[in-house]
């Protein structure tokens, strides 16, 4: 459920962000940053380990795993997808990914991805028909899309 602003008239959509190793750690660090210093909800959750490799070798404590079952697509969410690295590749390959990405084309959640060239972003136009699909814009950097899209999860009640 969320949590309600002071002033009562914002609500604050939890947002999920899953990583696998070798993703790239400024996408994960700069979502999770720009999230949580805007009073914003957001775990990084891992496809396997708790504790998970970026392409350079620095290691990261995942707030849960995949296995545990940490959201639901079926609820108001938000996942973010990086695409750095070679997360991308990880998590198209990963059966468990593709089968949770077609129960938020069905739900209420929702999902972005950080990067529109790649094959994880084709596959994503032909697995969410029914849902929009976030990413950055033509010309728009990696900060101001982080920016744009926290703005997003605050929702006005």
């Amino acid at each position: 459920m969320s949590l309600p602003y002071r002033n009562k008239k914002k609500q604050r959509t939890p947002t999920y962000i899953l990583i696998s190793d070798g993703f790239d750690e400024l996408e994960v660090v700069l979502f999770l940053h720009k999230f949580r210093q805007q009073g914003l909800s957001i775990k990084s959750v891992s496809l396997y380990n708790r504790l998970v490799y970026s392409r350079q070798g620095v290691g990261l404590k995942a707030d849960c795993q995949l296995a545990d079952n940490p959201f639901d697509p079926a609820s108001d969410c938000l996942l973010i997808l990086p695409a750095g690295g070679r997360n991308a590749e990880q998590l198209r390959y990963d059966a468990r990914v593709k089968s949770l990405l077609k129960s938020f084309d069905t739900g209420n959640g929702n999902v972005a991805i950080t990067a529109t060239t790649n094959h994880l972003a084709d596959d994503l136009s032909h697995v969410l028909v029914n849902k929009p699909l976030y990413h950055p814009d033509t010309g728009q950097d990696l900060y101001e899309f982080a920016e744009n899209l926290a703005d997003r999860v605050v929702s006005v009640s």
